[in-house]
């Protein structure tokens, strides 16, 4: 668009935008300015998309940002693909949205999420074998490359990372040496992610032997290691102790043992924000684990209405938290139940929050098979249709929906509840995903708030100790956050 239909006042910081869009590493050249405000009084100036490959999004976002703040622009983070970049100090704006380009095809997050954990491998092989580097060159990168088994890693796609995501490797390798080495462990290792032999190997096909002997249906939820630390003279010791292991406890052993001996190290990754922290979970016995990190329900919060709006958001929330205590911590965690398919089909999920980052998933289906199997009575417990929960105004609406969400809204005194007709149509007119996802995260609660108060204890246990993976039959593994 040209500059001549960018209002004045955003002229200086729409041009820095522009600027930003083309780094040292890294060309975005597909954008479009799709909206421009048409008064002196919209706080939202210009609103323009960026288009990238799907598995850039974050990437792309995060380099924007930070070259917009080497010129001294100050940028809101909406979402990790969602930029407010401020004009004044009265609120105005440029929103900036960073969307897949559908022209170059689409592979979820599972790219990026693949170059950030060949980085750690890489970087933490940098601190083991050259100490302390505070400018890391393209021959520290070289040499870390060579200590590391990462198929298809490049060391261009290491370069390309966003500084955040270079200081976060940095951060976490720093930790894990340090934390190694006060354990006494022996620094010889070899770093892989999805190697043939370890990873993708010896691990996966031990757990695809054993997986049948207990209700974990997943290798990431069994051992959620991104990474692992391989004692080099070990490997094919190690190899040949996990290809004789032929049920789940024996394995779970195999792995603690390696681990004590500090052969084979596994580290579950997060993006590192602050202090890193290197905790180990699932060391002890299932009985000690159940006493030490059982968690209990504590409450519930429900919203209506937030009272907040805007472009993105009409201030009605489609989801519902469970509150978490556990014992030893006086701190609250939380479960966030919602759909996360979006607007046109439904996948109503429950993930336990971190501190800076969601701490796992776990499917509505998966949950009521869970309860089930630990003896509950799930009657109630149930996701509706996504066909049923169409708005009023099409075709096939249903209204005993509308119903069925304001009298539990109601019921539990939802934040910004307000009886009357008017809630009603409001309830009547959201779109589908949210009448679905608000429903489903309603009946549970239900569900929820009918147990005694020892049932739902234990029901908010196997929930959490699912969902983080650190159920009884749960492998050892290292969490950096």
């Amino acid at each position: 668009m040209p500059k001549k239909n960018i209002p004045e006042d955003a002229v200086s910081t729409y041009e820095k935008i522009k600027d930003a869009l083309k780094g040292e590493n890294y060309t975005y050249e597909s954008y479009d300015v799709i909206k421009v405000a048409d008064t002196d009084r919209a706080k939202i100036r210009v609103a323009i998309k960026v288009y990238v490959p799907e598995a850039e999004r974050v990437t792309a976002a995060a380099n924007i940002q930070e070259a917009l703040g080497e010129v001294d622009v100050t940028v809101t983070v909406k979402d990790e693909t969602e930029l407010d970049v401020m004009i004044d100090d009265l609120g105005r704006k440029i929103r900036l949205n960073v969307k897949p380009d559908s022209r170059k095809g689409s592979g979820g997050g599972s790219e990026a999420t693949r170059i950030q954990e060949g980085a750690q491998c890489v970087y933490t092989a940098i601190r083991f074998y050259k100490g302390e580097v505070d400018q890391i060159s393209e021959e520290d990168l070289q040499f870390g490359m060579d200590q590391v088994d990462a198929p298809g890693l490049k060391m261009e796609e290491i370069q390309s990372l966003p500084k955040v995501w270079k200081e976060s490797s940095m951060r976490g390798a720093d930790k894990i040496y340090k934390d190694v080495k006060e354990r006494g462990a022996p620094t010889d290792y070899e770093f892989v992610r999805g190697d043939k032999y370890i990873d993708d190997g010896a691990i996966k096909k031990a757990f695809l032997r054993v997986k049948n002997q207990t209700n974990i249906k997943s290798e990431d939820k069994w051992n959620p290691a991104d990474i692992w630390l391989v004692r080099k003279k070990k490997k094919a010791d190690i190899i040949d102790h996990l290809n004789r292991e032929t049920t789940i406890d024996c394995l779970n052993n195999a792995i603690q043992q390696l681990l004590g001996k500090g052969d084979l190290i596994g580290i579950s990754l997060k993006k590192i924000e602050g202090s890193p922290k290197l905790k180990l979970l699932n060391a002890t016995s299932p009985a000690t684990r159940r006493k030490n990190e059982a968690s209990y329900y504590a409450k519930y919060d429900l919203t209506f209405d937030n009272k907040r709006r805007s472009e993105k958001n009409e201030g009605y929330p489609m989801d519902c938290y469970f509150m978490y205590s556990s014992s030893g911590t006086k701190q609250n965690g939380s479960i966030q139940v919602r759909n996360f398919a979006g607007d046109f089909k439904g996948d109503w999920k429950l993930e336990v929050k971190g501190v800076s980052a969601a701490q796992g998933k776990i499917q509505g289906e998966v949950t009521r098979r869970l309860l089930s199997e630990a003896g509950y009575d799930i009657t109630g417990f149930t996701e509706p249709p996504f066909s049923v929960c169409k708005p009023l105004g099409e075709r096939g609406y249903n209204p005993s929906i509308t119903t069925e969400i304001y009298n539990l809204l109601k019921k539990y005194k939802a934040k910004g509840f307000v009886e009357g007709q008017e809630t009603m149509n409001i309830i009547a007119t959201r779109s589908k995903s949210y009448r679905y996802s608000k429903l489903a995260s309603l009946r549970m609660l239900n569900w929820f708030e009918n147990l005694d108060k020892e049932d739902a204890n234990q029901a908010m246990k196997e929930i959490y100790l699912y969902a983080s993976s650190q159920s009884d039959k749960s492998s050892v593994y290292y969490k950096l956050e």
